[in-house]
């Protein structure tokens, strides 16, 4: 069995995993050893991979490195060489092991979190090596919390991310390891692999965190959950402190939502008298948040820009225009071929009241509570898609964002951009180093924009070399502002053929006909530009090879969707061309479409044009077959 028939197995059973996303997998049906289930016979708490299974991890090569022999032990080895892993786990798999009753386990708005678990290669005497997956005493709580969901017979799925150092986990209950003809046990104690290279910096193992858990707005009860997992962990002489640490880290929430300390320790199940400690920890962040005693407290949040502004940018991005008939696949294109992880896009759609302060930002007025309580109104600038998209790409450095607008030609682009319009020029390798290709060449001042991207308002703004510019038009499009030269000259253009030959899609009959989507929109297509020769918009008029998707090859939508989108636009001028002569008015159309018990189509078509839709198909069949 191969990578891919291996990943199918995985998808038909977990439809959320993909092949484009993962170049590792591993299955392991997990024995009573493995679990954490009470009252389990074995004081074993990790889960043992061996076999194949283990290169599904890193590990590091330790000989020469302790006085100890090959044959010897590893007991130094165990407990010196541990390296923790990165691994999300799924609100959604959660939810399934609980059966819908709450883990207790915290997500971010993605519904996923990272979550660090131990990994050691186990190099034991006169026995096979292993990798032990899963210190219980140090790994995060949330996967020892995931751990106790799984039990004697389940299964654990380990997909590694493609070319990332980063791994799904996902638990399957041992009743559901059947899909229909796919089997997990198919792939138990087996290890699949594309043949992709992962580049390993150690930077990436010192530090994994989730930042947007901690920058998250909590409740009450998810509040508790944080510090009694805290207190739990916490060493016996210490689990006052963690109190206090928990006040002070988490007090910017607490005192901006006005909640109490003892509602906080109750929702931890803690002592009531704890409150004190809790309500001492919150005075002290007060009292350093207003630098009383010349000591200030600070979330991090420089430190961590710094951390990532030092790493590797990536580069080449460009701005890319996509153009097309409506229907050709433009946005799909962009889903497969550029982004399909809205984690790292943002979108937005250009329209004729579409303005500058719209795409870049504003200033809007916003009422704030002041010290003492009171309301307050204050202006501020609130930022745009433009800007909020450049700030991210700014801030992370290692991954590609992507700015995608659509219709770009329905609103006034040039007015739009305003003044951003001069980053669109971007640094090639003809003329600088490699890494600058695809950073502006050029800077603009906005005070606005940069004290919102690099807290710093003197600072030149540019659009970084990580950050691309997608963007999608309909050729010749109507009613709709123009691209002047000077504008257009600063994208990559790239046209997006309308092909039907490329895509099964097109195969797909329409219901209640004989003919299908392929031949259908090739016959229209070919009179559309027959007919409309000398109008510079005839382009524009042809169906899409995505224009009717399969739903709306239905009866009661194709008149709808298709039919009229023909009577009242492509042959606007002409209906004689295309339709029978006893259909007078759309409704006619339609209602013939929809009541016809013959072929629907030969019911409100003209025969002449019926005929080559039949004819289109029989010779696709002939050179289907022929090649």
């Amino acid at each position: 069995m191969n990578f891919s028939e291996a990943l199918d197995i995985i998808s038909n059973i977990i439809p959320e995993c993909t092949s484009k996303e993962y170049d590792g997998i591993m299955v392991k049906k997990l024995e009573a050893s493995n679990t954490l289930d009470e009252g389990r016979t074995t004081n074993q708490t990790h889960i043992a991979i061996s076999g194949e299974q283990m290169n599904m991890f890193p590990y590091l090569m330790a000989d020469g490195y302790f006085k100890c022999n090959y044959d010897d032990r590893d007991e130094q080895l165990k407990k010196y060489f541990i390296t923790q892993i990165p691994l999300y786990i799924y609100k959604n798999n959660i939810s399934y092991l609980s059966a819908g009753e709450e883990s207790g386990i915290l997500f971010d708005e993605n519904e996923r979190r990272c979550v660090r678990a131990s990994i050691v290669r186990s190099r034991r005497k006169e026995q096979a090596d292993q990798v032990q997956l899963s210190l219980t005493t140090i790994d995060d709580q949330a996967f020892v919390m995931f751990r106790k969901m799984l039990h004697t017979g389940d299964y654990l799925v380990l997909l590694k991310h493609k070319e990332k150092l980063f791994y799904d986990c996902i638990g399957i209950k041992a009743a559901d390891e059947t899909n229909g003809e796919y089997h997990l046990s198919s792939l138990n104690n087996k290890f699949y692999k594309l043949p992709t290279n992962t580049k390993v910096d150690i930077k990436e193992l010192v530090e994994i965190r989730d930042s947007k858990i901690e920058k998250r707005d909590f409740t009450i009860q998810e509040l508790g959950t944080i510090l009694f997992e805290m207190y739990s962990n916490a060493e016996d002489k210490m689990k006052v402190a963690s109190i206090h640490i928990f006040g002070i880290k988490y007090g910017k929430n607490i005192i901006e939502k006005e909640f109490r300390a003892p509602e906080i320790i109750k929702a931890a199940g803690l002592n009531e008298s704890y409150s004190t400690e809790l309500q001492k920890a919150l005075n002290i962040y007060r009292c350093l948040n207003k630098n009383l005693y010349g000591i200030s407290i600070s979330d991090g949040d420089e430190q961590k820009k710094e951390e990532k502004v030092s790493g590797a940018r990536k580069t080449g991005a460009e701005n890319i225009l996509l153009y097309g008939v409506p229907g050709a696949g433009k946005s799909h294109e962009i889903k497969t071929k550029y982004c399909s992880d809205e984690k790292y896009m943002e979108r937005v759609v250009f329209h004729p009241d579409y303005m500058y302060s719209d795409f870049v930002g504003q200033i809007l007025p916003r009422v704030e509570k002041d010290e003492s309580g009171n309301d307050k109104l204050k202006y501020v600038f609130t930022p745009g898609p433009f800007t909020k998209m450049l700030k991210k790409a700014e801030s992370d450095p290692g991954n590609y964002y992507y700015l995608v607008i659509e219709e770009l030609n329905r609103g006034n682009a040039p007015a739009i951009f305003g003044e951003i319009f001069q980053l669109l020029d971007r640094k090639d390798e003809d003329e600088f180093p490699a890494d600058e290709v695809g950073e502006s060449e050029y800077g603009i001042s906005n005070y606005e924009v940069a004290k919102e991207v690099y807290d710093d308002e003197t600072h030149l703004v540019r659009i970084p070399s990580n950050m691309y510019i997608l963007a999608t038009m309909n050729t010749a499009d109507q009613n709709v502002f123009t691209l002047d030269t000077a504008f257009q000259r600063r994208w990559n253009m790239r046209q997006i053929e309308n092909r039907f030959d490329k895509s099964d899609h097109s195969k797909d009959i329409i219901v209640g006909t004989k003919v299908n989507w392929g031949a259908f929109a090739t016959v229209i297509n070919d009179m559309v530009i027959d007919i409309n020769v000398d109008m510079a918009s005839s382009e524009d008029k042809r169906l899409g090879t995505y224009f009717a998707k399969k739903k709306e090859l239905e009866v009661n939508r194709f008149p709808e969707k298709v039919l009229k989108y023909l009577w009242d636009d492509a042959f606007k001028m002409d209906k004689t061309a295309i339709f029978n002569e006893n259909c007078k008015s759309l409704e006619e159309v339609v209602v013939t479409y929809e009541t016809a018990t013959a072929d629907k189509l030969s019911a409100v078509l003209r025969l002449s044009v019926y005929e080559k839709m039949l004819s289109k198909m029989q010779q696709n069949n002939t050179e289907n077959i022929e090649n």
